[in-house]
């Protein structure tokens, strides 16, 4: 048992390195858009378009990339996945003009997507099934750090080397993981006891049954309001709103997003928990969709000031986004557990399907002369949607939904007794 553990530590810690660098990836344009703009002569709109594509690619990729991790296993497909991603950061590294620079996050998009998948089955494989939510909230946490690493660490890593040197620095590290992922990690234990989840589903099937949920879609609208608007704002404009509008330096800016990175990543353990231990669901997305509503309405419509007033603001928005957490944990027990799997993955691609279109939409508002305020005015409609939404979704109460075969099951029991 000593051996599986460490086993299984091993893998998990390889695993998340690749997830850790992934989501560097994704908030890394952020810190570097300055220097980007100027070295590759992208306006905003470009800039943005650029940025996006990592979100866009990402989200078509989750379910072929499922069904490639069913089919060849989590090993094969995450050392791929990482070996794609350390390509498009070299691609990125090396790129002398935008169209070839968008590249790069096409890459790093479909190679996290990957990486992704792998890692969520590897808990389940791996891990206890009373443990999973826990392992999923400290997975998450081990990502954001990759996010915070985005942040204040690069921008102070910019004041002593160049952007083009970060990027090759990061396709290093994705070589040397993909490596490591080969070496180390295994598909399944030598003798299980978690959900050996290793079985293809009927993706065409599920995905039509999922879709027709009426629960799916006031969660999606609530989690692109909350999660989607902080990703597209932490993973490109937040740091150009307040060197641009408030005249701080890229390092002391970029600090604001690590903060409200930080918190995030924090949040979302922190409430997976909490309402794990109430046993309610709602009051916790009803509440963090008027946070959202309430930070991106005091960042586009109050005087606030650098210092605390405005790194609490994005700090606010940051914790909204830990909605995310709760509202997986609400789908998944609002729909039978055979389609429960293609549910969350469609709801986590209409998240970023969200991030990808605001991306560019808010660098064409400050392009058009609108102004910083009315570009955040576009988060304040988004997350307000939400909001309204969420007010629909079901409380859940913390139980699972039953199969529907069960259901059929008992049905049929019940009619021969």
């Amino acid at each position: 048992m000593h051996s599986l553990r460490t086993r299984r530590l091993a893998g998990w810690s390889v695993l998340a390195g690749c997830f850790l660098l992934g989501f560097f990836h994704r908030f890394a344009p952020a810190t570097s858009a300055e220097d980007l703009s100027a070295d590759l002569g992208a306006n905003a709109t470009t800039l943005g378009t650029l940025a996006a594509w990592h979100f866009w690619v990402y989200t078509v990729a989750q379910i072929p990339a499922g069904i490639l991790v069913d089919r060849y296993g989590v090993r094969s497909c995450v050392a791929a996945g990482s070996l794609v991603t350390a390509g498009g950061s070299l691609v990125l590294a090396g790129a002398v003009n935008p169209p070839m620079a968008s590249v790069g996050p096409m890459l790093t998009g479909g190679g996290l997507s990957v990486v992704f998948v792998g890692i969520m089955k590897y808990n389940a494989s791996w891990f206890r099934p009373e443990s999973y939510g826990l392992v999923t909230g400290v997975t998450m946490l081990a990502a954001t750090c990759g996010a915070i690493g985005a942040g204040s660490p690069t921008a102070w890593l910019l004041e002593r080397c160049d952007w083009r040197q970060i990027f090759a620095m990061a396709a290093l590290a994705g070589l040397v993981l993909s490596v490591a992922v080969a070496a180390v990690v295994r598909d399944r234990p030598p003798y299980g006891f978690g959900t050996q989840a290793g079985r293809a589903s009927r993706v065409r099937g599920g995905l039509r049954a999922a879709l027709r949920r009426r629960e799916l879609w006031p969660l999606l609208a609530a989690t692109a309001g909350t999660n989607g608007t902080f990703y597209a704002f932490a993973g490109l404009w937040g740091v150009p709103l307040l060197t641009e509008t408030r005249g701080l330096s890229n390092t002391v800016a970029a600090g604001y997003t690590t903060a409200a990175l930080a918190v995030y990543g924090l949040g979302c353990l922190a409430i997976g928990v909490w309402s794990d231990r109430i046993g309610r669901r709602k009051p916790f997305l009803l509440a963090t969709s008027w946070m959202a509503v309430a930070g991106w309405m005091g960042l586009a419509l109050l005087p606030w000031e650098p210092g605390w007033q405005g790194l609490g603001l994005y700090i606010v928005v940051g914790a909204a986004a830990s909605q995310v957490t709760v509202s997986f944990a609400a789908l998944k027990e609002s729909v039978p557990v055979e389609i429960a799997a293609t549910a969350l993955a469609v709801l986590n691609a209409g998240v970023f399907v969200a991030s990808a279109v605001l991306q560019p939409m808010f660098g064409f508002i400050v392009d058009s002369g609108s102004g910083w305020s009315w570009a955040l005015a576009l988060m304040v409609g988004i997350s307000l949607s939400g909001l309204l939404a969420v007010r629909s979704a079901s409380e859940t109460w913390c139980n699972t939904l039953p199969s529907t075969h069960s259901e059929q099951h008992a049905l049929s029991t019940d009619g021969k007794t």
